[in-house]
């Protein structure tokens, strides 16, 4: 495995290259001088984010969308800002320091040692300036042996117009100067300082009360030590194209980097954030595609342990009270867990509440799969009983507490669709496709959950396989048979209509997995008729992440050529010169994914989102190897033109890692269940 070379200029932040410990993160780049922005996971301004009201029972939603159909009044019954702080959670931006040199001196090359998890960077005098982002405490050093580095400049990310005009609205005072670095200061929130110190190796960033180096060489050591067996554990994959074996290494690293289980759980854009611009999105927590694209990874890679931080905040009190609280607005019940689309650290939605943050349990659903994952890969019973067993029961119960008397889903929504297709005045429906998946998965899962733990089943979930469906259907025009056809529909009544970046009504396929083994002739049909409409709808208004998901439904359906199709546009579209997957495209071309956008400045206002590295991660390895009812299907996303295809240590269910070459003998090596290969 070789070492990721870079050359200066690395022009802005998400050119840069990534150091973290899963908590504190930095972005190394600059022209001149060696810039590092900073920022970090658990830097929050909490206040103005929302809860499920009490006035918007489930009961009430579904009699009022039975009376007046689910037309957008639904959003506006559900959404009640009464907060006195009129905006939403956010984390914040922080700011970042700039190295200069000696006269005439700067920075011309970057290696990234992913055994070590240092970055290197030589000047061009020949010296070598070493950075490393320590794990266990939020310090990274930059160490310059030859003295090459004359001083260093502080920029708060509050002297940046962008985030001055943000924090103004948000009520944040300019951050505040001190001697080694700047205060922020949120309202409500504890205070958050940053700190550069110029020490006897040279220089230490460091936040709050971190900086404590009397042990550096055991802190250093320790580090490279954990990262040179991250890679001895992690899954690798070996193509004919040199570019995609490095574009993977570099992703494999910066997920390790991002979901270090030493460190705090991660949203969009994980703990790196640009200095000059506010948090898109909020940085938040996107449970309806983007936390499970993030997170998904990790069993397969071999590192399953990298969930527990995500887990660690979702069982947090204040997050397990914020979701109990959301179920007794809902159900009046006390034994549900209700997860809304997009939330804080806390679980508090911070985008406004609407049908879309509300009635969408496949958030909880998704995340459950991690969960049972969890313990499918490693086989942890106490992890199985204690917690996931709490979380998957408590989000069924709500898909329980939904459900009517001939096992309906009254209303819900199909992730985002409503506002894909604005024809339609419909801001939800009955029995979305996405959520009968998602149901009869977790009926699947608690079932056999039960079995291992020796708990009573409840009767309703052999219930739900029995009356609830696969998926809802609709009849649509088919131009090239000359009549309609059955399909998936998105809701009942409503088949797909437009290009719809969620690929929701297909989740049947990926990533719930609830379809049979073998399906009969006629529900083959309705797939094949499903997956050729969704492609006859185009991908002119995808996003980074929507292709990774896209390429696991292609692999799954045995389109054997698709998914490395895609993932060349994407590789063009989506990934910018620092190997970053950035959210809007680079250019305008076969992709017009928030058109209005694209044109704008790069230089301060890129976008680099988490899900897509992460997504491809997760589709690469599904393209070499994914299990279905116990059965290995292999290379099944991999194009016909790569003969030689190696996949090494990729993780099975029960443990087992598998060592497969396109053409040869496969091999699974130890592992607590039987698998075999299709």
């Amino acid at each position: 495995m070789k070492n990721l070379q870079r050359l200066f200029p690395m022009e802005r932040p998400h050119t840069g290259i990534p150091l973290s410990n899963g908590n504190l993160g930095a972005l190394v780049w600059g022209v001149e001088t060696l810039n590092v922005t900073v920022n970090q996971n658990d830097l929050w301004d909490h206040r103005g984010g929302e809860l499920i009201d009490e006035r918007d029972d489930y009961a009430g939603i579904v009699e009022f969308s039975q009376t007046h159909g689910c037309t957008p009044e639904l959003d506006n019954r559900v959404h009640h800002p009464e907060c006195a702080f009129k905006g939403r959670p956010s984390r914040l931006p922080v700011g970042r320091f700039d190295f200069r040199f000696m006269d005439g001196i700067r920075p011309v090359r970057a290696v990234l040692d992913y055994h070590t998890g240092s970055l290197f960077v030589t000047a061009s005098d020949g010296s070598v300036i070493r950075l490393i982002s320590v794990l266990k405490q939020n310090i990274l050093y930059v160490i310059d042996p030859a003295g090459c580095i004359e001083d260093v400049s502080m920029h708060p990310a509050s002297e940046f117009p962008k985030v001055k005009a943000a924090n103004a609205a948000r009520g944040i005072a300019d951050y505040e100067r001190i001697p080694d670095g700047w205060k922020i200061c949120p309202p409500e929130d504890p205070e958050f300082s940053v700190h550069v110190q110029k020490t006897e190796y040279g220089y230490k960033v460091y936040t709050n009360g971190d900086g404590d180096d009397s042990a550096i060489r055991s802190q250093i050591a320790f580090t490279q030590n954990w990262w040179e067996s991250f890679f001895e554990r992690t899954a690798k994959i070996t193509t004919p194209d040199g570019w995609w074996n490095d574009f993977f290494t570099f992703s494999l690293y910066k997920f390790g980097a991002m979901t270090c289980p030493f460190g705090k759980a991660g949203g969009l854009q994980g703990p790196w954030h640009e200095e000059y611009q506010e948090c898109k999105w909020s940085g938040d927590f996107h449970f309806n595609v983007n936390v499970q694209m993030i997170y998904g990874p990790a069993c397969a890679l071999g590192v399953p342990e990298h969930l527990l931080p995500l887990f660690d905040m979702i069982e947090s009190p204040a997050f397990q009270a914020n979701m109990r609280h959301n179920a007794r607005a809902l159900f009046h019940v006390e034994d549900v867990l209700w997860q809304t689309h997009a939330v804080d650290d806390t679980g508090v939605q911070v985008g406004g509440l609407g049908m879309g943050g509300v009635l969408d349990p496949a958030c909880g659903a998704w995340t459950a799969l991690l969960y049972f994952d969890y313990y499918r890969y490693t086989c942890d019973v106490q992890f199985l009983r204690d917690r996931a067993w709490p979380y998957i029961y408590g989000i069924m119960r709500g898909y329980e507490c939904m459900l009517d008397p001939g096992f309906n889903i009254p209303v819900a929504i199909s992730a985002e669709y409503a506002s894909s297709n604005r024809n339609v005045n419909s801001v939800a429906g009955r029995n979305p496709s996405y959520q009968l998946a998602a149901i009869r998965k977790l009926a699947a899962i608690l079932i056999e959950a039960a079995a291992i733990l020796g708990k009573p089943e409840r009767p309703v979930w052999r219930r739900i396989l029995e009356k609830v469906p696969y998926f809802t259907t609709a009849s649509g025009y088919d131009c090239y048979a000359g009549n309609d056809e059955k399909r998936i529909a998105v809701w009942e009544g409503q088949d797909l209509e437009v290009c719809h970046r969620h690929h929701s009504h297909l989740a049947s396929v990926w990533p719930f997995d609830s379809l049979p083994e073998h399906p009969d002739s006629s529900m083959e049909k309705i797939l094949a008729n499903s997956i050729d409409h969704w492609i006859d709808m185009g991908i002119g208004k995808w996003s980074e992440w929507c292709i990774p998901w896209a390429a696991i439904i292609h692999t799954r359906m045995g389109l054997h050529e698709a998914p490395m199709q895609l993932f060349n546009i994407w590789k063009e579209v989506f990934v910018n010169e620092g190997f970053a997957t950035v959210y809007l495209p680079r250019m305008l071309s076969l992709i017009a994914h928030r058109r209005h956008e694209i044109s704008l400045p790069k230089a301060d206002h890129e976008i680099m989102q988490m899900d897509g590295t992460c997504g491809f991660l997760s589709a690469f390895a599904e393209m070499c190897a994914y299990t279905r009812f116990d059965k290995v299907h292999l290379f099944d996303g991999m194009p016909e033109k790569w003969p030689d295809v190696r996949v090494e240590n990729l993780m099975l269910p029960g443990g087992g890692r598998l060592f497969a070459r396109r053409g040869g003998t496969p091999e699974i090596r130890g592992g607590n269940r039987k698998i075999v290969f299709a």
